[in-house]
């Protein structure tokens, strides 16, 4: 897992480019089968590449997408972290077995805001294991709404070492999502070696270039559709 996570620079996006680089998401706690048989029906329709969504419908999504080529990623200990390392873990093993091609953990917020650096450490690198070991790809989310500066830094670093291939901004549940003085200094500590998703509810294509010009590699958001509808190149 040695790629190389370069900050994007060209100007403008075509739909095709864009599905690409958004992991549209479904991840609200009372959607129903019909919302997410609609949803999967509408990632196949616009060219998405990945979904993400809750680990009860994994199995679902795997089975909707099968032969499609877009990745199932599963968020764990969703939306608040707070785990221990080894149940974290263990979930992170259960939406493998269900199917999931993606992984993105919550940190334990409370342990960066107590400066608790071995066991956020532990936190991550548990299911980095986890993951690494049936060579799937492994976000972390800080939650930066409720870090400081030092505590974004400190969790990026310590992603960094526990091996993690991204650091994602935000649930989208907290008090803010992506914000793109965060998604720079993020890109700024992990550097072309990681990867850094902005997530939240970005719902316009001039925020999601924001993004992307900011340091982002991959963009999360549950308005996918009308991010595309600003690509110049949309046509519907």
């Amino acid at each position: 897992m040695d790629k190389k996570y370069e900050v994007f620079t060209q100007k403008d996006f075509t739909v095709k480019e864009m599905a690409s680089l958004i992991d549209y998401s479904l991840l609200v706690p009372y959607t129903s089968a019909g919302e997410m048989k609609a949803f999967l029906d509408n990632a196949k329709k616009y060219g998405f590449k990945v979904i993400c969504v809750n680990n009860n419908y994994t199995a679902m999504a795997q089975k909707g997408l099968e032969g499609t080529g877009i990745t199932t990623a599963t968020v764990v200990a969703f939306p608040f972290g707070a785990l221990t390392p080894e149940n974290k873990a263990a979930e992170v093993e259960g939406a493998i077995r269900l199917g999931a091609g993606a992984i993105d953990i919550v940190a334990n917020i409370g342990a960066l805001k107590s400066a608790d650096w071995d066991l956020a450490y532990k936190d991550m690198s548990y299911c980095v294991e986890a993951a690494h070991k049936h060579n799937i790809s492994i976000k972390v989310i800080l939650e930066c709404c409720y870090l400081t500066r030092e505590e974004i830094i400190k969790g990026c670093e310590i992603a960094k070492k526990a091996g993690m291939d991204y650091v994602k901004t935000s649930t989208g549940f907290g008090t803010s999502a992506a914000v793109l003085g965060d998604v720079k200094l993020m890109k700024q500590m992990v550097g072309v070696e990681m990867g850094v998703k902005a997530a939240g509810p970005i719902g316009d294509y001039e925020t999601a270039v924001a993004m992307l010009h900011a340091g982002a590699q991959r963009l999360g958001s549950r308005r996918g559709i009308d991010i595309l509808k600003g690509c110049p190149d949309w046509a519907e």
